[in-house]
């Protein structure tokens, strides 16, 4: 069975994350954070969203500010980013796109059209992410592999070795034909192995 894509809402409207939830959760996973920090936060873990829909006029780091500042994160700079805001200014639209957005809808939303512009872009997120997949260098240093991975059963260091590759959990889903949350199952014994708590730290290891 396919995996849901998985969708980030970063607003700091309490009722907004609960309508925009309800909405999606049928179709989508949904996971909602009230502010930039804690979508910066949160995608530095092991989470990697097909699609972010990121609200503008936000408390500390607005919609924004945000947005440069996740493109530096590995696994975040090809996640499409949709600004869902009430800020209606053309010059503020403009500014969305010019920051990278792939589209500015404003609140209120028409229910039909925010699903439909959302499903065209979590497909084509999630195909952009794939073609990157097959064009990464396959080489890693398999002396510091081997070290690395002395204690693994296969599975693990199958995992291992595409973690190291930098694939996500989802694209390690979908390349080994693994369910997402036994992904994540392994992945974090895989840490726990290593003493790490996230993927940065554990590919640091093989450096």
């Amino acid at each position: 069975m396919k995996e849901k894509y998985a969708v980030l809402i970063v607003d700091d409207d309490p009722a907004l994350l609960k309508m925009a939830g309800e909405l999606l959760r049928g179709n989508y996973d949904v996971s909602c954070v009230k502010s930039g920090d804690e979508a910066l936060t949160l995608l530095t873990t092991d989470y990697s969203p097909d699609v972010i829909l990121l609200d503008v006029d936000m408390p500390g780091l607005s919609g924004f500010e945000t947005l440069p500042c996740l493109r530096e994160i590995e696994g975040a700079r090809d996640i499409p980013v949709i600004f869902l805001t009430g800020v209606k200014k053309p010059e503020a639209e403009l500014r969305g796109f010019s920051a990278g957005a792939v589209d500015y809808i404003t609140k209120p939303f028409v229910r039909e059209i925010l699903l439909a512009r959302l499903k065209v872009h979590s497909e084509n997120g999630r195909r952009l992410r794939q073609s990157e997949v097959i064009k990464r260098d396959g080489r890693i240093d398999d002396e510091k592999f081997e070290r690395l991975a002395a204690d693994l059963n296969d599975t693990e260091r199958k995992m291992l070795r595409l973690i190291a590759l930098g694939y996500t959990n989802q694209e390690i889903s979908d390349s080994l034909h693994y369910t997402y949350n036994y992904v994540k199952k392994v992945a974090g014994t895989i840490y726990e192995k290593k003493c790490v708590s996230k993927r940065n730290e554990l590919k640091k290891l093989m450096m």
